[in-house]
């Protein structure tokens, strides 16, 4: 029965004001109310009566209610509550494995809030969950997920190679009426693609935290993840899609740190796969075609046949160095990127895994993020880790030198290698200089090494010069080749003294700051009708 306060004749202005109070004094019932809601959000979900469409709303509501009140004790409903079995049910019953992106993202969810604070049980589920079948799913519906991604980069910007387009073939050959009329493509601006780009990914991408969590738990989805092949054989497998569309997001990273907070999520990820060297040797294995993004120069080699997987990651990061260098450096993006370089490489180097692939790419990659931190030297001293991302790039490239024997196909790639170390030789002295790398601290031996390399090449080479004043590049490669048997590099390790495992506490603030992206796009995911 309504309050007699609220049946009296009031101004309008008032009366939400007062409603609202008659509200609040049912707060003694909330516990009752929330925990019926949950359960009934539960029992929808799990239900098998074939109402598919009733139990994927009753997941909407739920990722609304959690995002929603993400920073508020409300959530803890639906963590004790234990929706795991529930999704993972749907999840597998789905038919559209894109259907269960929303699912995973619920999931997600509720397996992060105030994980580094108490005790969550949905990473014990993620550990302990060994249903293969399931796992093929979610990585399907990562899979399917990452292609819808990608899409909306190419419709800012067709980058399809002619060589992939059936229809430009036909066309050249003059047959192009059998492939019907194309549709007609938006061309835009420069300033209406910068503003589009800046825009994406689109908020699906917040499903990428639960495959996040799922690595970090379980080295069985891990594999499932890497090795799972496509329902449909016209299309490529999972993890080869989500490769491509990680290429899309690292060639876009630095228009926003959204962007940027996604572009270190999946960096995450690929760092968990490369740090196991069982998932590591499937990623070099495994062989599956990889389009990577072409939007912007500089352009690495284009494939002509499949590769490794290893190779994929490899050149999508390179791509990440090259075009995301500014002068506000995303600092965190290019540490995590070279900690993932780092570690595939000591797999490499250990296993002796000689892995087909254009290192001079690479090495051009690493030597002229050299040059643009010895360019804007004063910018970078001003942005927070700046150091440990010199002295990480260094060790790397001590890695490569140290290693290179190992890891590298030939002689050639070897000499490649050498020769733009020598090439580097000032860059290399001035990045020691600026960044005070040669301090008696221990960290100084990875320059030392490196700039030892140089300077005895460039007194054999200025030896030769004494009896012919100008060496082609094929005569100064010659040199470096013969040359080896006077030179002395002392070995750097293999790369696992200094790294140590990956531990999630190690990088809280990071975690909490991706996470802030994840659940805001939730929200925006569950206020429009669903856009995949």
């Amino acid at each position: 029965m309504d309050s007699p306060l609220i049946q009296q004749t009031r101004p309008e202005v008032f009366e939400p004001k007062i409603v609202g109070l008659y509200r609040l004094a049912g707060l003694d019932n909330v516990d009752a109310v929330f925990s019926e809601l949950v359960a009934s959000l539960d029992n929808i979900i799990r239900r098998d009566d074939g109402d598919v469409y009733l139990r994927l709303k009753a997941v909407r509501t739920a990722i609304a209610v959690v995002s929603g009140g993400y920073q508020t004790a409300l959530v803890s409903y639906f963590v004790n509550r234990d929706f795991f079995p529930a999704i993972m049910r749907l999840v597998q019953q789905l038919d559209d494995a894109l259907q269960a992106t929303e699912s995973i993202l619920l999931v997600g969810l509720l397996a992060n809030h105030g994980k580094f604070e108490a005790h969550n049980p949905y990473q014990v589920r993620f550990a302990d969950f060994v249903n293969e079948k399931a796992m093929g799913k979610v990585a399907e519906s990562v899979g399917q997920m990452s292609l819808a991604l990608r899409a909306r980069y190419m419709s800012v910007q067709d980058d399809t190679p002619i060589a992939w387009s059936v229809t430009g073939t036909l066309s050249y050959v003059g047959l192009g009426v059998l492939t019907g009329a194309k549709p007609t493509q938006p061309v835009f601006t420069e300033d209406q693609q910068r503003d589009l780009f800046t825009k994406l990914p689109g908020p699906e991408a917040a499903t990428l935290i639960t495959i996040y969590d799922f690595a970090l738990a379980n080295k069985l989805f891990c594999r499932r993840f890497v090795a799972w092949e496509a329902t449909d054989k016209e299309e490529p497998p999972p993890f080869s899609t989500f490769i491509s569309f990680t290429s899309y997001l690292y060639q876009h990273a630095y228009r926003s740190a959204r962007a940027s907070s996604y572009a270190y999520l999946t960096l995450l990820i690929l760092f968990i796969l490369v740090e196991d060297a069982a998932i590591a040797k499937l990623l070099c294995e495994t062989t599956a075609p990889v389009r990577l993004c072409r939007q912007r120069p500089p352009f690495l080699p284009f494939p002509k046949t499949d590769r490794s997987y290893a190779a994929a990651i490899i050149d999508l990061l390179a791509d990440g160095i090259n075009h995301n260098l500014r002068k506000r450096l995303d600092t965190a993006f290019f540490a995590q990127t070279l900690t993932v370089l780092s570690r595939l490489l000591t797999y490499l180097t250990r296993s002796r895994t000689k892995l087909q692939y254009h290192w001079s790419e690479l090495w051009r990659s690493l030597l002229s993020f050299v040059r643009f931190l010895n360019q804007y030297a004063e910018d970078m001293h001003a942005l927070p880790g700046t150091t440990q991302l010199v002295q990480s790039l260094v060790d790397l490239l001590a890695l490569a030198l140290t290693g290179g024997e190992a890891l590298l196909p030939d002689e050639t790639a070897y000499d490649d290698l050498f020769y733009k170390l020598v090439e580097s030789g000032d860059a290399l002295v001035k990045l020691r200089d600026t960044y005070q790398l040669g301090k008696p601290d221990g960290k100084g031996a990875a320059i030392e090494a490196l700039l030892g390399v140089s300077q005895h090449y460039q007194e054999v080479i200025e030896s030769h010069r004494a009896k012919k004043e100008h060496l082609s590049p094929r005569e100064i490669q010659k040199i470096i080749r013969q040359g080896y048997d006077t030179l002395n590099v002392e070995a750097q390790g293999d790369g696992q003294e200094q790294m140590r495992g990956f531990r999630e506490a190690d990088i809280k603030n990071e975690v909490k700051r991706f996470l802030k992206v994840v659940v805001a796009d939730a929200v925006v995911l569950v206020s429009a009708p669903r856009a995949i």
